[in-house]
């Protein structure tokens, strides 16, 4: 191979990871808004279940 091919590669394999690493970021940050929407709605029945006790 030439040095531009091999350049190439590595500027592609570059590019590749970077997309795969935002990916990653997405899903993870997409998972703790579903997380803390969970959390509220625990918290809601907690508090609708007190106020029907009291």
């Amino acid at each position: 191979m030439d040095y531009f091919s091999l350049i190439a590669i590595i500027f592609v394999s570059l590019i590749a990871a970077v997309v795969y690493e935002i990916k990653k970021k997405n899903d993870i940050k997409l998972e703790q808004i579903k997380l803390e929407r969970d959390k509220v709605a625990l918290e809601q029945k907690r508090l609708e279940i007190e106020n029907k006790v009291d």
